[in-house]
């Protein structure tokens, strides 16, 4: 079992002009995010990734890099000078009580050395480090994709619980020449609610603090490194940010796709007993396009589903009325990922996002998720067929929103060889989900990491 690092994410910001100035060679600048139960442990514990993100960046160390010691010290790491100042972006309280601090931290590098050598832990700074700006902006870019995960961790339960909904009956016509069968029409109405324009202000501030200023626009620019806009289309304002990472753009795109199967999130009572019907809904937005994504905002109607119940004319004369409800939250976030199955405390969870901007084989999707870090996790894994088809694709469990592009255009990747024989195939074939069903090793597909707990 490989180690939990800690229970958020930091986006790290180098500051050129700190790095590089005359008088601030030793500062570090870091954006960072904490998780709490009060606005005070959050801001504690964002201040404690701000001095593991400088620690891990700058400083090589011959024990292992911030023991419990360290990590258990924060009071005093913050109060002996390495966080010199700090400023809050943005305060968040969620649905569930928790806040959510988001904060920009000034990291004394050469302080932070003295109090981890006090510790008697012999270190040296990494002063290479400082004069390669492509190595900051590579440690921005993977802060980014991970604070756009957590982020959508953090949005996933408040996203099935932004909608409320009204049913409306007309009257029954007849179904056949007999008159023995009757159809009656109904319409559901989803209406967003004040979750949404939550879920609308928080991904928001998130944005404002990640994306690239003109400075750094200008260096990717001159790098000839490709940058990716995402807009926002919120309260009939529209917000553009510039981001390091096309995976980033597309986990932002994708909670389009995700809001799609909350809309659904309800359940029609005949008389008061559960039915059940097919879906045919009308989707009165359009929620996003390849770079935009609409927030709706409290009380617009979003979505129009209509159905037809068939009954029998006995039946018909013992219906008392439709009621519906919301189902709330089905689908939850926690240990890192959107949980699949869970018993007794353990179980199955799948990143909240896509890995890959594009298709890849399956080396590289081994890899991806061997060596990740995500959500403060880094024992992730290719899942097996099994694992994907029974939770994801075929129906089953279908009420998990994960936001996974099914069909044969967009395969999953597993780790689950192709038996030999089968299909006309030798052992070296993989399983690829919501694709053809056996493929070699060199062929593309998209990654989704899971992980046990």
């Amino acid at each position: 079992m490989k180690t939990l690092f800690i229970t958020l994410l930091a986006f790290v910001f180098f500051n050129n002009t700190q790095l590089f100035g005359q008088e601030n060679q030793d500062d570090v600048t870091l954006t960072v995010i904490g998780e709490g139960l009060t606005i005070e442990k959050a801001k504690l514990v964002a201040l404690r990734s701000a001095i593991e993100q400088a620690f891990g960046a700058f400083i090589s160390s011959r024990t292992e890099i911030l023991n419990d010691e360290l990590i258990n010290d924060e009071i005093t790491s913050v109060s002996s000078g390495n966080i010199k100042s700090y400023e809050v972006l943005n305060e968040t309280q969620f649905p569930d009580g928790k806040w959510v601090v988001n904060l920009k931290a000034i990291v004394s590098v050469n302080k932070l050395t003295s109090f981890v050598k006090s510790k008697g832990i012999e270190v040296e700074i990494n002063g290479g480090l400082f004069a390669l700006n492509i190595k900051q902006q590579k440690l921005n870019e993977e802060g980014e994709v991970n604070t756009i995960s957590e982020m959508l961790g953090l949005l996933h339960e408040p996203m099935q619980i932004a909608f409320d909904y009204s049913i409306e009956t007309s009257d029954p016509y007849s179904a056949n020449s007999l008159n023995s069968l009757w159809d009656i029409p109904l319409t559901v109405k989803a209406i967003s609610n004040k979750n949404m324009d939550f879920c609308a202000d928080y991904c928001i501030k998130t944005l404002s603090a990640l994306s690239l200023s003109k400075a750094e626009i200008e260096s990717y620019n001159n790098l000839n490194k490709k940058i990716f806009p995402v807009q926002i289309r919120y309260n009939g304002q529209t917000h553009k940010y510039y981001l390091r990472k096309e995976i980033s753009s597309r986990g932002i795109i994708m909670i389009a796709k995700k809001w799609k199967d909350c809309i659904n999130l309800f359940t029609i009572y005949d008389s008061g007993k559960e039915e059940r019907f097919n879906k045919k809904g009308d989707y009165n937005l359009s929620f996003s396009t390849s770079n935009y994504l609409k927030f709706p905002t409290s009380g617009v109607e979003v979505a129009t589903f209509r159905f037809i119940h068939r009954k029998s004319l006995s039946q018909l004369e013992k219906t008392t009325g439709y009621s519906i409800k919301p189902k709330g939250v089905v689908s939850f976030f926690k240990h890192g990922g959107i949980v699949l199955t869970e018993n007794n405390g353990h179980g199955l969870v799948i990143s909240v996002m896509d890995l890959t901007p594009i298709k890849v084989n399956y080396y590289t999707a081994y890899s991806t998720c061997d060596n990740l870090v995500l959500n403060g996790y880094d024992d992730w894994r290719l899942p097996l067929k099994e694992e994907l088809s029974m939770y994801l694709i075929s129906g089953y469990n279908s009420e998990k929103i994960v936001g996974l592009y099914t069909g044969g255009y967009h395969p999953y990747w597993t780790n689950s060889e192709v038996p030999k024989g089968q299909y006309g195939r030798g052992p070296i074939e993989m399983y690829r989900v919501g694709g053809s069903n056996a493929e070699k090793k060199s062929s593309t597909g998209v990654v989704r990491a899971v992980r046990t707990f």
